[in-house]
């Protein structure tokens, strides 16, 4: 069974080579790796190929796709995919890295469970050379997703997981250009959505460089808010085709309250947001929220509530996860 693993490069010299031995010391061989130069400033393309020199078994597996001119991670991610030729595909951050048995591992898991979607545990590092296991929890692909729409509960990333390629093409799932920040919350939920099942590994299989590039609302521009709110629209547009009882409704709702909330803190008004978001909330209790609350003059008691919503539901959802007997896959 051949992965391909696509790995979107700008700015990385500092990091690639460890990335790319990583890759290229992989115990399972029935691989690809698809670099897209995004038009990097630095040095990265060069170090890729110095690290390859010394993998030679690995040459022929590899493709550099350079781009005519920057444009961005969502095009990044889109070109390596449209290149891709494996039944399977794994996302790696190009400053991130990989333990050597991690798509052995998938892979495996895979064939054991047959699943669309297999997600590791994976390692969050720091500069200070901390590094924190997060560990995956076991929930059944309903569940799973409705934590990772609150928000702030499953992280949505992209990475770290082993997808099947046809749950893109089959149902016209993919990074869109010009959506770079958030573009792991347009895309995660919709293919779990899309995946018959998915299934975990309990090992930590990836290294995240939690402090090597921006990752919160906080400390992004105006055009960072766009680009996720653009990334909230497609998310949207997604649940609205392919949910038509309303099963993810609350839990959507739920966290579009966040995204006003961090929309409205980075000093774009209602009007603005709307521009790209065309959101408007379907539940009596949404609308409600979003009349009397969802404005910048309230952004305190906005949070406060999303909050306190967030949080109940997410235990609600936790409880009856730990009563039901087929809650795990």
């Amino acid at each position: 069974m051949k992965v391909s693993v696509l790995v979107p490069v700008y700015g990385v010299e500092r990091y690639i080579g460890k990335c790319a031995k990583t890759l290229f010391e992989q115990t399972y061989q029935d691989l690809e790796f698809i670099f897209v130069d995004d038009c990097t400033p630095d040095n990265s393309i060069q170090v890729i190929q110095e690290v390859l020199a010394a993998y030679p078994q690995r040459k022929t597996q590899v493709k550099i796709i350079r781009h005519d001119h920057n444009r961005g991670l969502g095009a990044a991610r889109k070109t390596a995919l449209e290149a891709a030729l494996g039944e399977f595909v794994i996302n790696v951050d190009s400053d991130d890295y990989l333990t050597t048995d991690a798509i052995e591992k998938f892979v495996a898991q895979q064939k054991l469970t047959g699943a669309d979607i297999v997600s590791s545990a994976y390692n969050s590092c720091f500069e200070n050379g901390t590094i924190v296991y997060r560990a995956d929890a076991h929930h059944k692909k309903e569940t799973y997703i409705k934590l990772m729409l609150i928000q702030h509960t499953i992280l949505p990333h992209i990475w770290a997981r082993l997808i099947r390629k046809s749950l893109y093409t089959e149902n016209n799932i993919c990074s869109v250009e010009g959506i770079n920040m958030a573009e792991d919350l347009a895309l995660t939920p919709r293919l779990i959505h899309a995946a018959k099942t998915i299934a975990y590994i309990d090992d930590a299989t990836y290294y995240y460089r939690d402090d090597s590039s921006a990752s919160t609302f906080s400390r992004l521009t105006t055009k960072h808010i766009v680009s996720a709110l653009r990334a909230n629209e497609e998310l949207w547009s997604y649940f609205q085709q392919h949910d038509q009882e309303n099963n993810y409704l609350f839990a959507i709702e739920t966290g579009f309250l966040n995204t006003y909330q961090q929309s409205l803190k980075g000093e774009l008004t209602t009007d603005e947001i709307k521009t790209y978001f065309s959101y408007s909330p379907k539940s009596v209790f949404f609308r409600c929220l979003h009349t009397l609350i969802a404005h910048r003059q309230t952004l305190p008691l906005l949070r406060f509530t999303y909050l306190a919503i967030k949080w109940t539901y997410r235990n609600y959802l936790r409880i009856k996860a730990r009563h039901s007997s087929n809650d795990l896959t």
